[in-house]
Protein backbone atom coordinates (compact mmCIF):
# COMPACT_ATOMS: atom_id res chain seq x y z
CA UNK A 1 0.00 0.00 0.00
CA UNK A 2 1.44 3.07 -0.97
CA UNK A 3 2.23 6.23 1.67
CA UNK A 4 -0.23 8.05 -0.28
CA UNK A 5 -3.38 7.69 -1.82
CA UNK A 6 -4.12 7.24 -5.34
CA UNK A 7 -4.86 10.04 -7.40
CA UNK A 8 -8.10 10.35 -8.54
CA UNK A 9 -9.26 12.47 -11.65
CA UNK A 10 -12.75 13.27 -9.83
CA UNK A 11 -10.10 15.26 -7.04
CA UNK A 12 -8.58 17.23 -10.26
CA UNK A 13 -9.65 20.82 -11.97
CA UNK A 14 -11.20 20.89 -15.15
CA UNK A 15 -7.64 22.21 -16.78
CA UNK A 16 -6.21 18.80 -14.59
CA UNK A 17 -8.53 16.90 -15.60
CA UNK A 18 -7.97 17.20 -19.56
CA UNK A 19 -4.09 16.52 -18.67
CA UNK A 20 -5.42 13.34 -16.91
CA UNK A 21 -7.72 12.43 -19.61
CA UNK A 22 -4.53 13.04 -22.11
CA UNK A 23 -2.03 10.95 -20.07
CA UNK A 24 -3.64 8.21 -19.41
CA UNK A 25 -4.92 7.90 -23.31
CA UNK A 26 -3.65 4.55 -24.61
CA UNK A 27 -2.77 3.51 -20.90
CA UNK A 28 -4.11 0.68 -19.20
CA UNK A 29 -5.82 1.02 -15.58
CA UNK A 30 -3.92 4.40 -14.86
CA UNK A 31 -2.34 2.51 -12.07
CA UNK A 32 1.35 2.12 -11.38
CA UNK A 33 3.55 5.12 -11.18
CA UNK A 34 1.05 7.74 -12.47
CA UNK A 35 -0.93 6.79 -9.62
CA UNK A 36 1.42 9.22 -7.73
CA UNK A 37 2.26 11.53 -10.33
CA UNK A 38 -0.95 12.54 -11.24
CA UNK A 39 -0.89 14.16 -8.17
CA UNK A 40 0.57 16.81 -10.08
CA UNK A 41 -0.46 16.36 -13.04
CA UNK A 42 1.21 19.50 -15.33
CA UNK A 43 4.87 16.82 -13.86
CA UNK A 44 2.73 13.56 -14.92
CA UNK A 45 1.82 15.21 -18.08
CA UNK A 46 6.06 15.71 -18.86
CA UNK A 47 6.61 12.31 -17.68
CA UNK A 48 4.12 10.86 -20.41
CA UNK A 49 5.45 13.12 -22.80
CA UNK A 50 8.77 11.40 -22.23
CA UNK A 51 7.60 8.09 -22.08
CA UNK A 52 5.49 8.29 -25.85
CA UNK A 53 8.56 9.98 -27.17
CA UNK A 54 10.75 6.60 -26.84
CA UNK A 55 7.91 4.31 -27.06
CA UNK A 56 7.20 5.56 -30.56
CA UNK A 57 9.79 8.39 -31.71
CA UNK A 58 13.26 6.66 -30.28
CA UNK A 59 16.04 5.60 -32.34
CA UNK A 60 16.79 3.08 -29.89
CA UNK A 61 15.78 -0.89 -31.11
CA UNK A 62 12.82 -2.10 -28.66
CA UNK A 63 15.60 -4.43 -27.27
CA UNK A 64 17.94 -1.80 -26.26
CA UNK A 65 15.06 0.34 -24.44
CA UNK A 66 14.05 -2.99 -22.68
CA UNK A 67 17.73 -3.82 -22.18
CA UNK A 68 18.03 -0.54 -20.10
CA UNK A 69 14.92 -0.04 -18.42
CA UNK A 70 14.82 -3.60 -16.69
CA UNK A 71 18.14 -3.56 -15.46
CA UNK A 72 17.18 -0.12 -14.08
CA UNK A 73 14.35 -1.72 -12.65
CA UNK A 74 16.07 -4.50 -11.07
CA UNK A 75 18.65 -1.98 -9.73
CA UNK A 76 16.64 -0.04 -8.11
CA UNK A 77 13.81 -3.00 -7.20
CA UNK A 78 11.42 -1.56 -8.69
CA UNK A 79 8.90 -4.09 -9.43
CA UNK A 80 6.40 -2.43 -10.63
CA UNK A 81 8.32 -1.39 -13.77
CA UNK A 82 9.82 -4.57 -14.08
CA UNK A 83 6.58 -6.48 -14.73
CA UNK A 84 5.31 -4.39 -16.65
CA UNK A 85 8.18 -3.94 -18.98
CA UNK A 86 9.23 -8.00 -18.57
CA UNK A 87 5.90 -8.43 -20.73
CA UNK A 88 6.78 -6.02 -23.20
CA UNK A 89 10.77 -7.53 -23.43
CA UNK A 90 9.66 -11.10 -24.28
CA UNK A 91 8.67 -9.81 -27.76
CA UNK A 92 12.16 -8.56 -28.68
CA UNK A 93 14.83 -9.83 -25.78
CA UNK A 94 15.94 -13.76 -25.35
CA UNK A 95 14.62 -15.29 -22.47
CA UNK A 96 17.92 -15.97 -20.99
CA UNK A 97 18.41 -12.52 -20.81
CA UNK A 98 15.44 -11.35 -19.18
CA UNK A 99 16.14 -14.26 -16.18
CA UNK A 100 19.76 -13.35 -16.68
CA UNK A 101 18.57 -9.65 -16.13
CA UNK A 102 15.91 -11.07 -13.46
CA UNK A 103 18.77 -13.25 -11.31
CA UNK A 104 21.07 -9.84 -11.48
CA UNK A 105 24.17 -11.94 -12.82
CA UNK A 106 27.13 -10.46 -13.32
CA UNK A 107 28.63 -8.80 -16.59
CA UNK A 108 30.19 -11.97 -17.82
CA UNK A 109 26.71 -13.94 -18.11
CA UNK A 110 25.79 -11.26 -21.25
CA UNK A 111 27.19 -11.00 -24.10
CA UNK A 112 28.37 -8.36 -27.14
CA UNK A 113 25.69 -5.25 -27.35
CA UNK A 114 23.50 -6.78 -24.27
CA UNK A 115 26.78 -6.97 -22.06
CA UNK A 116 27.15 -3.30 -22.96
CA UNK A 117 24.28 -1.84 -21.88
CA UNK A 118 24.12 -3.86 -18.96
CA UNK A 119 27.10 -2.60 -17.97
CA UNK A 120 26.34 0.96 -18.84
CA UNK A 121 22.97 1.12 -16.99
CA UNK A 122 24.81 -0.77 -14.07
CA UNK A 123 27.54 1.29 -13.88
CA UNK A 124 26.24 4.64 -14.39
CA UNK A 125 23.54 4.02 -11.69
CA UNK A 126 25.98 2.65 -8.80
CA UNK A 127 29.01 4.91 -9.78
CA UNK A 128 27.31 7.72 -11.34
CA UNK A 129 29.56 8.25 -14.09
CA UNK A 130 31.18 6.04 -16.90
CA UNK A 131 34.96 4.98 -16.95
CA UNK A 132 36.86 6.99 -20.23
CA UNK A 133 36.67 3.05 -21.37
CA UNK A 134 32.84 2.36 -21.06
CA UNK A 135 32.26 6.16 -22.03
CA UNK A 136 34.47 5.51 -25.55
CA UNK A 137 32.61 2.11 -26.49
CA UNK A 138 29.11 3.21 -25.92
CA UNK A 139 29.83 6.26 -28.04
CA UNK A 140 31.06 4.06 -30.88
CA UNK A 141 28.88 1.27 -30.21
CA UNK A 142 25.82 3.97 -30.41
CA UNK A 143 26.85 7.50 -31.90
CA UNK A 144 25.94 10.54 -30.41
CA UNK A 145 22.44 10.81 -30.71
CA UNK A 146 21.67 7.43 -29.75
CA UNK A 147 24.41 7.11 -26.60
CA UNK A 148 22.39 10.24 -25.36
CA UNK A 149 18.59 8.41 -25.85
CA UNK A 150 20.64 5.97 -23.79
CA UNK A 151 21.34 8.61 -20.82
CA UNK A 152 17.79 9.60 -21.38
CA UNK A 153 16.04 6.83 -21.31
CA UNK A 154 17.94 5.82 -17.93
CA UNK A 155 17.22 9.04 -16.53
CA UNK A 156 13.56 8.58 -17.04
CA UNK A 157 13.38 5.45 -15.70
CA UNK A 158 15.75 6.31 -12.37
CA UNK A 159 12.91 8.90 -11.76
CA UNK A 160 9.80 6.18 -12.35
CA UNK A 161 11.70 3.80 -10.25
CA UNK A 162 12.37 6.18 -7.55
CA UNK A 163 8.30 7.06 -7.33
CA UNK A 164 7.60 3.48 -7.64
CA UNK A 165 9.93 2.38 -4.50
CA UNK A 166 9.15 6.05 -2.48
CA UNK A 167 6.00 5.29 -2.57
CA UNK A 168 5.63 1.32 -2.77
CA UNK A 169 3.74 1.01 -5.81
CA UNK A 170 3.48 -2.75 -6.47
CA UNK A 171 2.59 -5.17 -9.24
CA UNK A 172 -0.58 -7.40 -9.10
CA UNK A 173 -0.73 -9.72 -6.44
CA UNK A 174 1.26 -12.92 -7.60
CA UNK A 175 3.31 -11.22 -10.34
CA UNK A 176 6.67 -12.84 -10.37
CA UNK A 177 9.36 -10.25 -10.53
CA UNK A 178 12.42 -11.07 -9.08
Amino acid sequence: MSKLPNATREGMTPAQQKIWDKVHEGKSGGGGPYSMLMHSPEMAQCFAATEDYFRNESHLPDADRETIILTAAREVEAHYAWSRHEIRAKNCLPSEVIEALRAHAPIENFTGHTALLVEFTRTLMRDHVLSDDLFARMENEFGHAKFIECVGLLGHYITIGTVIRMFDVRPAVGTKTF
